[in-house]
């Protein structure tokens, strides 16, 4: 019994520094590019040597992964919490509240940006991922049914619509413009227009 106790405390204080590096990373991941982030600058913001770091992640890509996974995690109830108070977000404000995210955190749209087109991903990396998008898939599509669409639609509606506005952020992101704020401002006039096609079309009066 002592021993037990003993094992899940040590693996209690193995999850915690776990914790903190990659708490670290996402750190050092809002202040600039994750691509330009190296794992002695976690180790360092974490306070640990490198080689304490690669016990816990073997690679800087698992590593980079749990962080946004993480990251995207918590965003994610954010949503659900917009779909299920008493008044329910509109498809404008859904789209605006995603896209905006991922504007004003450049590391996550960079990360998710990766695993969308990586082809080789790890199946634990895979199954985290397919589940955190499914849940902004089922969250829209749960926003779609409280607005009286019917489920099948709903589901069939939700994956147009978040690949539309993730599609309409990839393509503008980088577009060359003489003033920074343009194409944020782009960016958010289209996802603010596809919302109205989609409101116009599913949403009853």
């Amino acid at each position: 019994m002592a021993t037990s106790k003993f094992a899940e405390l040590k693996e209690k204080e193995k999850q915690a520094r776990k914790q903190i590096v990659v708490e670290s990373a996402l750190t050092l991941f809002a202040k600039k590019p994750f691509y330009e982030v190296g794992m002695r600058d976690v180790a360092d913001e974490a306070g640990v040597s490198p080689a304490t770091l690669y016990r816990y992640f073997p690679s800087q890509e698992d590593l980079f992964n749990e962080a946004f996974l993480q990251d995207i995690s918590l965003v994610s109830e954010e949503f659900d919490q917009m779909v299920n108070k008493e008044k329910p977000a509109t498809i404008e404000e859904f789209a605006s509240k995603f896209v905006g995210h991922l504007i004003e955190n450049e590391s996550s749209f960079q990360m998710m940006a990766y695993l969308m087109m990586k082809n080789d991903l790890k199946k634990p990396v895979i199954g985290k991922f397919g589940s955190i998008t499914k849940n902004f898939f089922d969250s829209f599509a749960h926003l779609l049914e409280r607005y009286g669409v019917e489920t099948t639609m709903a589901r069939l509606h939700s994956h147009s619509f978040i690949a539309s506005i993730t599609g309409i952020l990839m393509t503008f992101k980088n577009h060359p413009k003489e003033e920074k704020s343009l194409p944020k401002d782009h960016i958010m006039k289209l996802v603010k227009l596809t919302a109205s096609l989609y409101n116009e079309q599913l949403i009853k009066s």
